[in-house]
């Protein structure tokens, strides 16, 4: 409360905002005024009769009237002569300032109201206005009174003299405002002052009313002055100017209008209360965040159910610590107005007064769900499979090291299982990723769905399961669990319409017995599942210290095979291409074969899987497609002109995007012309993106290349676009071949095949033929070429060079030679 040395002062409000009202009351109150309000013009009417007031604070926009009528009208009245009025208006609303001083207002409090000083403003308004009625009483009295205020009074001649001046109680020094000129009587102002006010001194003059003035001014350079001049009429020849220091002023208003900016363009949320936690203001983000308006939250407290604070146990002890340390940060859980719970990290600091008193609490705090559910993501995809969600080789390691721990401190055993889906692979080649990725999504919920409370499914990569068991009994248990497993992964698989049946082949690892680490397991479980593999797949076996030597042993294979790559320890074999009808050569099949320095001739079922798994594959196409070539270019020197080469191209060899360029690139440099060279190439290649591959396949026949499909009939084959296709030859499998005395559906097959590519005016040829009456059928049939022992097996490239000079460019047909 200010403590006043006059009698208690009637105080009239008029302010049509409530809040504004209200605080503008309470403040003036609790200070100890005696105060009135009223929302409208005419209710301060009926005040006005009412009582005799010593203040008046008047809002300019009222809902029936303004505030300049209403404060001329006022002062027109007996109770109103010498009645100081201020106008309460915005920061930079200067029109407003300048038409209450034309309209007779003292003084002005300007928006936002600083609710701290405004007492204080309006004590020194009071006692302003009573100063300045008693200066009428003498003139003595006058001087001494005016020189307790902060202002300079002057007396200004309307040819600019300086007739009087009266400095404030705020030491000017009054040379600074005197300009002498030489001849003169009196004084003038500095040019710089003048230019300013000139204008208005004439206006004032001319009986436009009083004047204010705003202008920037120092004699010394290096400082930063702003005045406020007021200037009114004092005869027809004279002004009285009043000139008051409003830098600290203008330095706070700087600073209000930047921190208001701050406060409402910032994207945190702020609530500030006083020092009893009555919330007094928050921002636009708060209110966009809550989803509370500044109504809303008005006067109610820090511990009111909006704020959401009430909801926590703590709230007391954040209010000591804010009185122990003065501040306090932490996530809290918030709610909206709807009801809507959401996590924020909050700031809140304490606010003193000049005298060390807690004056406010300022609350800051974000919005952080968005920040949690990525973090919340970010740590889920870290620990998990992006494609199934399962855990992955790192949350799986966790948990199977804990499960190691718990099974050895109670002397317990656990099961690791690893699974992999059979020829998946060509699943995937054949119908494309996208069909391959809904499998093994399915296959995650069938095997999350089986499993035990507490067991684990992880997804190490590709097609390739491992499953925790923590608690088992013995073999026979761990046997039923993986038995279910099996079962539900044999179920029928639909996907885009497609029937598919997928078998699973399953290694198991039992902890101590077959590793007593996560590394010894998995490597145990899945050399138990290469064994799975080796019996004929679909099947489950138990690691056995066999298995170990099989495993370096295939360890040994791919060193040896990236070796051989390096020494050059491949070589080709060709197998000749016959013409039924008078068994002319029309050429031969490149094979590769390796030759291991130990284990000498390595057939290619061995070898060929490891170097497709290995990316090798793309290398030794490449070396095959080149060696092949160069002999081809020996042969056709030799006078074999007409001779072509078949060489097989694997999946990965096609889908590199540069293939087609290094094909080219290896003829050229060769010299071999792409007619020569037919192209092999199985149905589950083609059949992964069909559009794809008919470009590519396009590309290579534009150029000359011949195109045979091999293995035709075994895999996923599409008859729509096969007659999009732009091949050459049909290749029959040896399977169908083999059969077609002993199963009339592979004769079926054969002569379907025959006669669908003679429909489609494309060629056969028979791959397998091993006898005479398999080659005699088959010419019946209509199939004009074929390959196979019956005729000659495949030979290295010295010795097919001989065997066609040894037949005479043309083949036998009593038997196989």
């Amino acid at each position: 409360m200010i403590d006043l040395d006059t009698p208690l002062a009637q105080i009239l409000v008029v302010e049509d905002d409530e809040a504004a009202r209200l605080m503008m009351t309470t403040t003036l109150k609790k200070a100890g005024f005696n105060v009135h309000d009223a929302a409208n013009c005419s209710s301060a009417r009926a005040l006005f009769a009412s009582y005799k007031f010593d203040l008046v604070l008047l809002d300019v926009l009222l809902p029936d009237g303004d505030g300049f009528s209403l404060c001329n009208e006022f002062l027109l009245e007996p109770n109103g002569r010498d009645l100081p009025i201020a106008i309460v208006t915005g920061l930079d609303d200067v029109e407003s300032i300048k038409m209450g001083y034309q309209s007779g207002a003292t003084d002005f409090i300007t928006k936002p109201v600083s609710w701290g000083t405004l007492p204080y403003r309006v004590q020194y308004i009071l006692q302003g206005s009573r100063t300045i009625l008693n200066l009428s009483v003498s003139e003595s009295k006058t001087r001494a009174l005016l020189s307790s205020i902060p202002d300079i009074l002057m007396r200004i001649h309307r040819d600019g003299w300086v007739l009087d001046m009266q400095v404030g109680s705020i030491s000017f020094d009054i040379q600074e405002w005197f300009y002498a000129v030489d001849g003169e009587v009196y004084g003038r102002l500095p040019p710089e002052v003048n230019r300013a006010v000139f204008a208005h001194i004439h206006a004032a003059l001319k009986g436009e009313g009083m004047q204010l003035l705003e202008f920037q001014w120092s004699h010394l350079p290096e400082r930063v002055c702003f005045w406020e001049a007021r200037i009114q009429q004092r005869d027809d020849n004279e002004v009285l100017m009043v000139v008051r220091d409003i830098t600290q002023r203008k330095q706070h208003e700087n600073q209000l209008r930047l921190s208001a900016k701050v406060f409402e363009g910032t994207n945190e949320a702020i609530l500030i209360t006083d020092a009893n936690l009555n919330i007094i203001s928050v921002n636009r983000a708060y209110e966009n965040i809550t989803g509370y308006s500044q109504a809303d939250m008005l006067l109610s407290n820090a511990d009111s159910p909006k704020v959401g604070l009430r909801h926590y146990s703590f709230f007391e002890h954040i209010i000591s610590v804010l009185k122990e340390r003065g501040h306090w940060q932490g996530e809290l859980l918030n709610q909206r107005k709807s009801g809507e719970y959401f996590p924020c990290w909050f700031s809140i600091n304490q606010v003193l007064d000049i005298n060390g008193a807690p004056e406010n609490y300022v609350a800051i705090f974000n919005d952080i769900t968005e920040h949690k559910n990525s973090r919340a993501q970010i740590d889920f995809l870290a620990h998990h499979d992006s494609l199934t969600g399962l855990p992955n080789r790192t949350l799986f390691n966790d948990r199977i090291e804990m499960a190691i721990n718990v099974a050895h401190r109670e002397g317990k055993k656990l099961g690791v299982l690893f699974i992999d889906l059979d020829r998946f692979k060509n699943i995937n080649d054949s119908l494309g990723h996208l069909v391959g990725d809904q499998i093994l999504k399915e296959t995650a919920a069938r095997l999350t769905q089986v499993i035990r409370s507490g067991d684990t499914v992880s997804r190490l990569g590709g097609d390739e399961f491992v499953v925790l068991f923590p608690t088992i009994s013995d073999e026979r248990n761990i046997a039923e669990l993986t038995l279910k497993l099996s079962v539900a992964l044999q179920q029928a698989y639909l996907v885009d319409g497609i029937t598919l049946h997928i078998t699973p082949s399953i290694g198991i690892a039992i902890y101590p017995d077959d590793g007593e680490t996560f590394d010894e397991l998995i490597k145990n479980a899945d050399a138990a599942m290469y064994l799975a593999k080796e019996r004929g797949r679909n099947n489950y076996q138990f690691y056995t210290p066999v298995l170990n030597a099989r495993t370096l042993d295939r360890l040994k294979l791919e060193a040896g095979l990236r070796k051989a790559l390096e020494l050059g320890h491949f070589e080709l074999h060709y197998q000749p291409l016959i013409v039924g009808s008078d068994c002319s050569i029309r050429g031969a099949e490149a094979l590769v074969r390796w030759r291991h320095p130990e284990r000498g001739l390595i057939p290619p079922m061995e070898f060929i899987p490891l170097a497709e798994e290995t990316g090798l594959i793309i290398p030794l196409g490449e070396w095959v497609l080149t060696e092949a070539a160069r002999q081809l270019k020996q042969w056709h020197q030799r006078g074999y002109v007409d001779l072509v080469v078949s060489v097989n191209i694997s999946v990965l060899q096609f889908k590199q995007p540069e293939f087609l360029a290094r094909v080219e690139t290896i003829l050229q440099t060769v010299g071999i012309e792409p007619k020569s060279i037919e192209l092999e190439l199985t149905e589950s290649i083609l059949m992964g993106d069909m559009e794809a591959s008919i470009q590519i396949l396009q590309q290579f026949c534009d150029r000359g290349y011949r195109i045979a499909i091999d293995d035709f009939g075994t895999g996923f084959s599409s008859l729509s676009y096969l007659r999009h296709l732009p091949i050459h030859l049909l290749k029959i499998d040896q399977s169908f071949v083999r059969d077609m005395f002993v199963e009339p559906a592979s004769l079926a097959i054969v002569d379907s095949i025959i006669g669908l590519a003679r429909a489609l005016g494309k060629e056969t040829i028979a791959e397998g033929v091993e006898t005479e009456a398999e080659y005699s059928l088959l010419m019946q049939h209509g199939c004009r070429l074929m390959q196979g022992f019956y005729f000659a097996k495949p030979m290295p490239a010295i010795e097919f060079e001989r065997w066609i000079k040894a037949n005479n460019h043309s083949v036998m047909n009593s038997g196989p030679l």
